[in-house]
């Protein structure tokens, strides 16, 4: 069976999308159903298999939560997921999109997110949980502009 296209995440995806995250080793302290207005889920079978979101932050917004179970990995299930979210940011108008990362730099890379220094991220950025607190110091901090402009 093939899982299902992104579609937006309803309070009763919370419990299994948060088991995702903890089965891929991601953070999900501060997820409330509040969040879920923001992230995409993918299913197969009637299973969570794949979700990410977004945190807006004023004029930039922080992608977060990106997991694919690992039966389901190597599908484009990520890419679908990254590739969607960032047209609902284009259609919010946001400017930027940032990110953490420990495991998967690559895969950002390739979609055009580069690393950009923690101190350089705006402070509405700077302020979330995830930043704050939830990733690791030395997660890597990516960036890719939104809007056609180069980065400063």
């Amino acid at each position: 069976m093939t899982a299902g296209l992104p579609r937006q995440a309803e309070a009763h995806d919370l419990p299994e999308l948060v088991a995702l995250l903890a089965e891929c080793a991601l953070p999900f302290g501060d997820l409330t159903e509040t969040h879920l207005r923001e992230f995409l889920v993918c299913r197969d079978g009637g299973r969570l298999v794949a979700t990410a979101g977004l945190e807006l932050c004023d004029d930039a917004v922080l992608l977060r939560s990106l997991a694919v179970a690992t039966t389901h990995r190597g599908r484009g299930l990520a890419t679908r997921l990254v590739d969607a979210l960032e047209r609902r940011a284009r259609a919010k108008r946001q400017r930027v999109m940032f990110l953490l990362t420990t495991t998967v730099p690559g895969f950002f890379a390739a979609r055009g997110f580069r690393p950009v220094a923690r101190q350089l991220v705006p402070a509405a950025i700077a302020a979330t949980t995830e930043f704050r607190s939830l990733c690791p110091a030395s997660a890597l901090c990516m960036r890719k502009r939104l809007d056609g402009e180069a980065p400063p």
